[in-house]
């Protein structure tokens, strides 16, 4: 489904389109979805409550604090810049919208936790 989506919309461009209107839709109601893992991971982590909240994030964000515990980095989604550092028992994520907006949030990796700032 998403690869006919993509191609609707038109190649590179389309996944740009799609990933930066899904960060958006995660404030709605309905489906979002994502192209690949770090866009998954993007959508997932800005869901108010729980990055687990919805069944289809577990994959994302369990792969995610898999790659976190074994020294790993943070995915890359394109169209939305992630910037991450290092902070106390885990990271300071912020990410930057096309349209220039930002969130930033808190992952403790102890706890596997997400609290958005």
């Amino acid at each position: 489904m998403i690869g006919r989506l993509m191609n609707k919309l038109g190649g590179g461009t389309g996944a740009l389109a799609l990933c930066a209107a899904g960060v958006v839709t995660v404030a709605g109601p309905g489906p979002a979805y994502a192209s690949d893992w770090g866009c998954q991971v993007v959508l997932c982590l800005a869901t108010p409550g729980s990055p687990t909240k919805y069944a289809e994030c577990v994959p994302p964000i369990t792969k995610l604090w898999n790659a976190l515990a074994t020294g790993g980095g943070f995915p890359s989604c394109t169209g939305v810049g992630i910037k991450t550092k290092s902070a106390n028992h885990g990271y300071i994520m912020t990410v930057t919208q096309t349209d220039g907006t930002t969130s930033r949030y808190s992952l403790d990796t102890r706890y596997q936790t997400v609290t958005q700032q």
